[in-house]
């Protein structure tokens, strides 16, 4: 399995962080690096989780809002996202390998390039 990236390790520990606080993390993890962390907060600690939220400046986006069945009964419920911040583009190593970016030339092409501009005569 690859190493986590930067934005996946945020929002597992924003996952952990969210629970802790009465939310239910509904995106699965490791985080897709296009969708934003979803999760649903039940309507009565709504105000609470946002409070919450925002004191860490985070700006939760309403999505929708529907039920949900918690200690055997069913709740109202809302679900909000965060966007967290993307991670870098990777840094690309552009240096060319090999014989091809060597710029010493061989014995052999030297001698080429002289007998073609007339520096040294035919081979013998």
């Amino acid at each position: 399995m690859a190493p986590l990236t930067e934005r996946q390790q945020k929002a597992a520990a924003l996952t952990r962080w969210l629970q802790d606080i009465g939310a239910f993390v509904t995106s699965p993890l490791p985080l897709d690096p296009m969708r934003r962390l979803r999760f649903d907060v039940l309507h009565q600690d709504r105000e609470a989780v946002l409070a919450k939220l925002r004191e860490q400046d985070w700006s939760p986006i309403a999505c929708d809002v529907g039920q949900r069945f918690h200690n055997g009964m069913l709740l109202p419920r809302q679900t909000f996202e965060l966007d967290l911040p993307l991670d870098p583009p990777p840094v690309q190593n552009r240096t060319i390998y090999g014989e091809v970016a060597s710029s010493k030339k061989s014995d052999h092409e030297i001698e080429q390039v002289k007998r073609y501009l007339g520096l040294t005569g035919p081979k013998k």
